[in-house]
C-alpha cells in the first residue's frame, strides 16, 4: 500500500534579489546579515537563491506552455466540430 504524502514544513529564506555583505536574510523567523555568515553558508544561500529563481522561471515557462496548449485545444475543437471552418482558417493563415 502506498505511503501517504505528508506535509513537512521546510525552512523559508527571504532575501533581496542581489546578495552583498549588507543584505539581510530572514531564515526560520531570524534575521542574519549575509556578510556575517560563514563562506559555506553564503554559498548555500546563493545556491538557494539560484534554485528559487530557476523555479520562478520554470513556473513562467509553464504558464506560457499552458497558453499554447489551450490555443491548440481550441484549434482541435474547431477541427473536430467544424472541419470546413478549420480548413478555411488554415488556408488564410498560409496566405
Amino acid at each position: 500500500m502506498p505511503e501517504e504524502a505528508t506535509s513537512t514544513s521546510q525552512p523559508q529564506a527571504q532575501v533581496s534579489s542581489r546578495l552583498n555583505d549588507d543584505s539581510v536574510i530572514k531564515f526560520n523567523d531570524n534575521e542574519y546579515r549575509f556578510g556575517d555568515l560563514s563562506e559555506p553558508a553564503q554559498q548555500l544561500m546563493r545556491a538557494l537563491q539560484n534554485s528559487e529563481q530557476q523555479i520562478l522561471n520554470t513556473r513562467n515557462q509553464l504558464g506560457l506552455m499552458d497558453v499554447g496548449r489551450r490555443a491548440l485545444a481550441a484549434q482541435l475543437r474547431v477541427a473536430i466540430e467544424n472541419p470546413d471552418q478549420f480548413k478555411s482558417d488554415q488556408q488564410q493563415d498560409q496566405q
